[in-house]
């Protein structure tokens, strides 16, 4: 199984389980980033059971809202799956384990924001994960 589609298929179990949480439908827009913000802070305790596999989802759901609405497309590295928009090389699955273990200062649609005036800005991507 390629890459993309391992992660679009995570995206969709981060989709239908917010669902199922009734906390809205998640459609890959920036707004719906907020919308997970909120999930993640009414459902997820400062330690959730197993949080690299809750990372693993939410951060494919931010990758893939990242490339349906930016361009930004899935490679493998050495390192694990990251993202490519442009210059920039972003790693979604650890900004997402950042905002489960260490919470709302760690915003999604915060980070989506970021990504998008540093592409504007030709910025790489280091150091995005740590603002």
């Amino acid at each position: 199984m390629q890459l993309s589609d391992r992660m679009k298929g995570l995206a969709f179990i981060q989709v239908r389980a917010a669902r199922e949480a009734d906390g809205g439908l998640l459609d890959f827009s920036r707004d719906s980033l907020g919308a997970l913000d909120r999930l993640i802070d009414r459902d997820v305790s400062q330690r959730p059971l197993d949080p690299d596999a809750l990372s693993e989802v939410i951060g494919a759901y931010l990758g893939e809202t990242l490339c349906r609405r930016l361009g930004a497309t899935w490679e493998e590295t050495v390192a694990g799956p990251r993202l490519r928009l442009g210059g920039l090389v972003l790693d979604p699955l650890a900004r997402a384990r950042l905002r489960v273990t260490q919470g709302k200062r760690r915003s999604l649609e915060r980070y989506f924001a970021e990504v998008e005036r540093a592409r504007a800005r030709g910025r790489s991507g280091e150091g995005l994960e740590d603002a």
